[in-house]
């Protein structure tokens, strides 16, 4: 795969691109098609994202493109960065990158702590941003027993670091996994568990992972996740913004904070443009998992699809409804999309990294959910907001749901994030 390193910064980016004319050893875009941009989650790497670089309804149409965060993945830290590295500095220099590869414009996904530089990226080039879709995105408030965890496993890899031990990153891999991806006993997950706990020893082991340059980068990654947008940029993004969430995602399922969030931009966009609507939605999967992306493709990937390709579709522009037409959900190992009257089916399975087979899973039942509201601007009803459809066979056709969009915010009011930057481990 190819690197790319960024004028004036201490990072040797390494990138995964795929595109219809040549999906594995592609250099640069077609320039005759659109480009999909990922963003992955903090710990892991581009590869998470195989189960969409994999699904046919994106690498036959798209350019896709997802780059190692700093200190992850086979991105080298040559040096001491003289800049904070955080998830919204991360955008800055993926967006250099897209410059030197002379990519015009991109679809955005993120899925859980790599939502925060795909937000960072739409706020800060709307020129460029055509769509933003956030997988389980992080949110302001997190319990305790998480922060502690969290605060603990920084302290975990600085001592794994110093002690070159690499069982320590074991644990905390397994508890990342754990956290994010719920189906995490499955095989296909565990199989991809133990692959980053292989490329975390190795890298510890060749020095990629030092307590001078890299861990320091890491844990300011770790620190900046809660280092989301203010209402005002909320409101000022040009592209279309899409929020996905799944019933599985532990704290954040009943604390509301991110329909709150959603709720109040929509009410400020609204106030501050004559009464326009922004274009903005949430989808709630029941079921789903943070890493939904990974665990769930085949009720993911439609709807990224639908919703980045609505332009050149009749979907609307205000209902969430058109994108669950044509997915049928069922108790079978697959889901069937029908567009433009072709027939595609998405299997759920994983693979490692020097395999091309994808050796099959059964996936566990799951239902949509989507968010409900009524046709006025102020705070919907707390029983139509996230509600899901019972939990048997559920085909979605057209008309059977009826739904707004929500505002869609990030930051709380006033609220300031401060982040602590650390530049230097002993």
């Amino acid at each position: 795969m190819p690197r790319i390193t960024i004028p004036n910064k201490p990072f040797d980016l390494f990138y995964r691109i795929s595109t219809p004319s040549k999906r594995d050893k592609a250099k640069e875009i077609d320039e005759e098609y659109e480009t999909i941009l990922f963003f992955h989650p903090f710990w892991v790497d581009s590869f998470y994202f195989y189960p969409q670089f994999d699904d046919p309804t994106f690498y036959e149409n798209y350019n896709l493109i997802a780059f190692d965060a700093p200190a992850h993945g086979s991105t080298k830290v040559m040096d001491i960065s003289p800049d904070p590295v955080t998830w919204s500095y991360h955008a800055t220099i993926v967006k250099e990158a897209l410059t030197i590869l002379h990519i015009p414009s991109v679809h955005l996904v993120g899925s859980t702590m790599g939502c925060c530089p795909a937000m960072h990226f739409a706020a800060q080039y709307p020129d460029i941003s055509k769509n933003l879709i956030m997988s389980a995105p992080p949110a302001l408030t997190e319990t305790t027993n998480w922060s502690l965890t969290f605060r603990e496993s920084m302290h975990i890899l600085i001592n794994a670091v110093k002690n070159r031990d690499g069982e320590p990153l074991d644990a905390i891999t397994s508890v990342i996994f754990d956290y994010n991806a719920t189906s995490h006993s499955k095989r296909l997950v565990k199989d991809l568990e133990e692959e980053y706990m292989q490329l975390n020893r190795s890298r510890l082991l060749n020095g990629e992972l030092n307590g001078e340059i890299t861990v320091p980068v890491l844990i300011s990654l770790a620190l900046s996740r809660k280092q989301l947008l203010s209402y005002e940029q909320a409101i000022d993004l040009k592209c279309p913004v899409l929020v996905v969430q799944g019933t599985l995602e532990g704290w954040e399922e009943h604390d509301d904070q991110w329909v709150d969030m959603l709720e109040k931009t929509h009410k400020l966009y609204t106030e501050q443009n004559d009464g326009k609507v922004c274009d903005m939605k949430r989808i709630v999967l029941e079921g789903c998992s943070r890493w939904m992306t990974l665990t769930h493709p085949d009720l993911v990937n439609p709807i990224i699809h639908k919703f980045i390709s609505k332009s050149k579709s009749s979907i609307s522009s205000d209902s969430t409804q058109d994108l669950l037409q044509g997915l049928q959900i069922s108790d079978t190992n697959t889901i069937t999309q029908n567009h433009d009257n072709e027939q595609k089916t998405i299997t759920d399975g994983a693979r490692r990294r020097s395999s091309m087979k994808k050796p099959l899973s059964p996936r566990d039942k799951t239902e949509f959910g989507v968010q409900l509201s009524q046709s006025g601007i102020g705070k919907s009803q707390s029983s139509s907001i996230g509600q899901v459809l019972p939990k048997e066979k559920v085909t979605v056709e057209p008309g059977t749901i009826q739904t707004i969009p929500s505002g869609i915010g990030s930051a709380g009011d006033g609220v300031k994030v401060q982040v602590e930057v650390v530049m230097k481990v002993e």
